[in-house]
C-alpha cells in the first residue's frame, strides 16, 4: 500500500509510474440533454422516486448494461459534478486522472468484483477507465477540492432493545449538492457470486448506500479530523463500500475494511438482521470499528479513536445525533419503519437539513427491504423496494 501523499506529491504522479488499466474505448458521438436518449423508466414527473430497475449478470455484465442503459446521465454527472467542479481546483484533469489510474490498481487488486463492473461500465459508456474510477472518487475529490460546504448526512441504525419487534433498522438523510436532486434511484443488483444488493445510488455511482439480500446494510457520512490531510492512492470510498455490501456478512465486512485500503474519509454506519450495530470509520492513515446496541448515529466522525476521546469521558457528537438519540431513548422499545421515516422527514425533528436534503432511506434489514424518499423540502413519498419484485 503506498504511504499518505501530501498534495503536491499525488500531483507529480508521472504517466510512466501509472500505467493505464484497461486500453481506451471508442467515445460516442457528442450529446445533449435534447439528443440523449431519454432514460423511460423515470417517471415524468420530476422529483418522483423512478420504479426499482433490475441489473443482472456476472460483474463486467451487470456493469455493461448499466453503462449501456444509463450513459447520458452518467456522462452528464461525470462533466458537472467531476469535471465541472473540481478541474484546477487545485488539480488540473489529466492530473486528476492519473490519480484516479493510481487508485484503480488498488481496486483491482482489493476488489476485483467492483473492479470488473467498473470495466463494464466503461465500455457501456463510452468512457475511458480512469473516468470511471474518478467519478467513484467524489468523496475523495471533495477533500482536495474548493467547493461550497454541503452539510453532512445523518446517518442512523437502530435494533434491540430501542426497535419494536425485534427489528434491525439502518437509514439516513442524503444531504448532497441540490444539482443532483431527483437524479437518484434504488437499482436490485442481481449478484451471483454473492449477496444481491438494493443499492442507492447516481449516475456512475450505482452505489452510494444500501441493503444486501443477507440482511447487512450500510449508510454513511464524510468526515475529517485533525490527524491528516488530504488523501491517499487507495480505494474510492464509494467503491469500498459497495465491496463491504457485496459480503456475505456483517463480521466479513469488517474484516474487509481492516485491510485499510481505502483512499479517504469516512464514518460508515452498518446493521445486521440480528440486531449487530457497528461504526467503521476511515482516515487516509487507520481504520477504527465500534460495536453497539440499540442506537448508532453518526454525521462525522465519532468513534472514540477518530475522535481521541478517552475511555472515561462522553463523546462529543453532533446536535443532529444527539437529537436522534433523543428521539430513539423517547421512543424506546417502539421504533419501527415508520416512526425512522417520521423521525428524518419531519423537520421539527431537527435531523433533516432543508433543501440540502435531497433524498431520505430506511433499510429494514429484517424484513430485506428498502424504503426511499425525497427530502421533506420537496415532497415526502416513500417508496418500497423489494428483492425480486422489478
Amino acid at each position: 500500500m503506498k504511504t499518505l501523499l501530501s498534495r503536491r506529491a499525488m500531483l507529480r504522479l508521472s504517466v510512466s509510474s501509472v500505467a493505464a488499466s484497461s486500453a481506451l474505448v471508442p467515445r460516442v458521438p457528442s450529446w445533449s440533454q435534447e439528443s440523449a436518449p431519454a432514460d423511460k423508466s423515470r417517471k415524468a414527473k420530476e422529483g418522483d422516486v423512478p420504479p426499482l430497475a433490475t441489473i443482472s449478470g456476472k460483474p463486467r455484465e451487470r456493469g455493461l448494461e448499466y453503462g449501456r442503459k444509463y450513459w447520458p446521465d452518467i456522462r452528464r454527472f461525470l462533466d458537472q459534478e467531476i469535471y465541472g467542479a473540481f478541474v484546477q481546483r487545485p488539480s488540473p484533469k489529466d492530473e486528476m486522472l492519473r490519480y484516479a489510474a493510481a487508485c484503480g490498481k488498488v481496486v483491482k487488486e482489493t476488489c476485483p468484483i467492483v473492479f470488473q463492473e467498473m470495466e463494464g461500465l466503461a465500455e457501456g459508456a463510452s468512457l475511458d477507465l480512469d473516468e470511471v474510477v474518478l467519478i467513484s472518487l467524489h468523496e475523495e475529490l471533495h477533500h482536495r477540492g474548493v467547493l461550497p460546504k454541503v452539510p453532512h448526512c445523518t446517518a442512523v441504525a437502530v435494533g434491540p432493545p430501542t426497535t419494536a419487534g425485534d427489528l434491525s433498522l439502518v437509514g439516513q438523510t442524503w444531504d448532497w449538492m441540490q444539482t443532483v436532486y431527483g437524479t437518484s434511484r434504488v437499482l436490485e443488483w442481481r449478484r451471483s457470486e454473492g449477496p444481491s444488493l438494493l443499492a442507492y445510488g447516481f449516475p456512475g455511482l450505482w452505489c452510494g448506500a444500501g441493503l444486501n439480500a443477507a440482511g447487512v446494510a450500510l449508510t454513511w457520512t464524510s468526515a475529517r479530523n485533525g490527524d491528516a490531510k488530504g488523501v491517499r492512492v487507495g480505494v474510492p470510498s464509494y467503491a469500498l463500500l459497495t465491496h463491504l455490501l457485496y459480503q456475505e456478512s456483517l463480521e466479513a465486512a469488517i474484516k474487509e475494511a481492516q485491510r485499510n485500503k481505502q483512499a479517504g474519509w469516512f464514518t460508515f454506519v452498518l446493521g445486521d438482521a440480528e440486531g449487530n450495530l457497528v461504526n467503521i470509520e476511515g482516515s487516509p492513515t487507520r481504520v477504527a470499528v465500534e460495536r453497539t446496541k440499540g442506537v448508532l448515529t453518526r454525521v462525522g466522525f465519532g468513534s472514540r479513536e477518530m475522535t481521541s476521546t478517552a475511555e472515561d469521558k462522553p463523546v462529543k457528537l453532533h446536535a443532529r445525533c444527539d437529537k436522534v438519540i433523543e428521539l430513539a431513548k423517547a421512543s424506546e422499545g417502539k421504533v419501527d419503519v415508520r416512526g425512522l421515516q417520521g423521525h428524518l422527514a419531519d423537520p421539527s425533528c431537527g435531523i433533516s437539513v432543508g433543501k440540502g436534503t435531497i433524498d431520505m432511506m430506511v433499510f429494514d434489514c429484517t424484513n430485506r427491504v428498502a424504503h426511499l424518499s425525497r427530502g421533506p423540502s420537496y415532497k415526502t413519498d416513500w417508496r418500497e423496494f423489494r428483492f425480486g419484485k422489478a
